[in-house]
């Protein structure tokens, strides 16, 4: 009977040694992907110097802005305001536009920029869609 103990003791702190996926979780280093800045074609868009817009991609053409949802009752509008501020760090705001109230954040001055952040987030599974505000 020693022996068997003494074995899966030694067998468990063979294992323990490399922390896995679940450890890393609960000390706060979730996985999170990298992804570029754009996620169209990259062929199409890209500049002489990287890094470095052109001078059409930062022409303004409007303002444009995240739609996360729209809900019927206005307490599970603001329930669901908070929850989604909290995780993608927008200030989001509910706009009514009868019969919903409409859950909006973000805000950027061309529309590729703003699909770019809608195709970011659906990385963390929060839904998204551009609307043109201006």
């Amino acid at each position: 009977m020693r022996k068997v103990l003494s074995v899966l003791c030694f067998c468990a702190l063979a294992f323990a040694a490399e922390p896995t996926d679940l450890d890393s979780l609960f000390r706060g280093k979730e996985y999170k992907p990298v992804l570029n800045a754009s996620l169209r074609d990259s062929a199409a868009s890209e500049s002489a110097v990287p890094g470095k817009a052109s001078a059409k991609e930062s022409k303004s053409d409007g303002y444009y802005m995240l739609q996360f949802e729209s809900v019927a009752d206005f307490d599970a509008a603001q329930r669901r305001r908070a929850q989604l501020s909290a995780s993608t760090g927008y200030a989001v705001q509910v706009v009514f536009d009868a019969p919903f109230y409409k859950l909006r954040g973000g805000g950027w001055g061309n529309k590729k920029a703003a699909e770019d952040k809608a195709r970011e987030l659906s990385a963390y599974n929060i839904a998204a869609f551009v609307v043109k505000v201006k």
